[in-house]
């Protein structure tokens, strides 16, 4: 069972009270408490994934990072004790409330990349940082599209700079033009798989006051409010899916999806000639139009969200715009299913024929009122992940 997005962010009472608020269909004031949420996440905690290939110098990274070496107590177990199979956690001491995952090494399963993401619960992390040794490799441009489209940031190291810099010295190369040239090419080679460049380090997890590690951990401080925001936003709509998954009221709303499709199979059964059309029509319509005002969010409502929030009304407004041209579609509908049904009179028997218009009057009105009930979940989720939205910076 996945976890829960919301215990993420609120207490159990906190969880309980928003989805008391959404069973009275007050879902502003539900928008308005995750809006509060999203402006103090001091207490949140941060999970980032620290990913490569065995013997990328993951586990030295994170001993790097806490100030340890891999013979310390409490360190990350590193070369041939490197665990294989299980996500191990490490408490960053420099940052509260934050944590670095040691996942294990992208080929240490032995399987394509997928089934390794699913096994160590990839999407559940908050950022990435994906460490590299002496080249661009295929996966890590793999792992860097998976990571754009959670819409989520990471990190990319160059590790083990200090064996390029001793190659660059031999070579006769300055290291900073070297340095430079690694940037280039790191840069270039994210864009060619349609990557926006991450910021880069150049690490060495044995000269640890060298390089770019100090650079990393005050980068990481200062962006730490952002990624905590950004993750915040992107997972809104988890959240309101979670509160609506136990709402009353929308068990509400599809117990009257229900009542609407019985009574429509129930006149589409009868037979009179022309009757299977007109129940179709005028069943559904009026279903529609019933369901239609429980399931709207008035203007009177979004006038209230953007006071609140300082949003343009006009932009909570297209938040809502995703609704098809319901009418047409059930009319058109409506036409077929009755026209068919009253093609087949002479040809079968009355009771087939009845079973007939109540199974697709039925089933075309549960469908059409599904939708609308359906229109009103996405357009809940897409109102409050427009209100929480916020500039994403430069970790995407």
């Amino acid at each position: 069972m996945a976890p829960s997005v919301l215990s993420n962010y609120f207490s159990n009472g906190k969880v309980g009270s928003l989805q008391s608020m959404h069973n009275k269909g007050d879902v502003v004031s539900v928008i308005l408490d995750i809006k509060q949420r999203a402006e103090d996440l001091a207490d949140v905690q941060v999970n980032i994934a620290v990913l490569g290939d065995v013997g990328s110098g993951k586990s030295t990274f994170i001993n790097a990072m806490r100030g340890l070496r891999s013979d310390d107590p409490g360190a990350a177990p590193s070369g041939n004790d490197e665990p294989s199979t299980v996500p191990t956690k490490y408490r960053y001491p420099s940052l509260p409330n934050v944590h670095l995952w040691d996942l294990p090494g992208l080929n240490s399963f032995g399987f394509e990349l997928n089934r390794y993401l699913k096994q160590v619960q990839f999407e559940s992390y908050d950022f990435y940082i994906i460490v590299s040794q002496s080249r661009f490799r295929e996966s890590d441009g793999e792992l860097s599209k998976k990571i754009q489209e959670q819409q989520k940031g990471f990190y990319y190291i160059r590790s083990k700079i200090d064996n390029d810099a001793y190659s660059m010295q031999m070579q006769g190369i300055g290291f900073n033009e070297g340095q430079m040239q690694i940037h280039r090419d790191c840069v270039k080679n994210f864009r060619s798989v349609g990557v926006k460049p991450p910021a880069i380090f150049l690490i060495s997890g044995l000269d640890v006051e060298e390089y770019d590690l100090p650079k990393l951990k005050s980068t990481l401080a200062s962006d730490l409010q952002s990624i905590k925001s950004n993750v915040f936003s992107v997972r809104v709509k988890k959240m309101m899916r979670e509160i609506q998954v136990t709402s009353g009221y929308m068990r509400m709303l599809m117990l009257k999806v229900w009542l609407w499709s019985l009574i429509s199979g129930a006149l589409g059964a009868l037979r009179e000639p022309g009757l299977p059309l007109l129940t179709v029509i005028g069943c559904t319509v009026a279903g529609w139009i019933h369901v239609r005002r429980q399931v709207s969010i008035s203007d009177q409502e979004l006038r209230r969200l953007s006071n609140r929030v300082g949003r343009p009304l006009r932009l909570l407004q297209n938040a809502m715009q995703h609704r098809s041209s319901a009418i047409v579609k059930t009319l058109l509908g409506a036409f077929v299913v009755g026209c068919t049904i009253a093609g087949f009179t002479d040809r079968f028997s009355p009771v087939l024929l009845s079973g007939c218009g109540l199974m697709s009057s039925s089933v075309f009105t549960f469908r059409v009122l599904k939708g609308l009930v359906d229109y009103r979940l996405q357009s809940e989720q897409n109102l409050a992940s427009s209100t929480v939205q916020r500039d994403s910076g430069d970790l995407l």
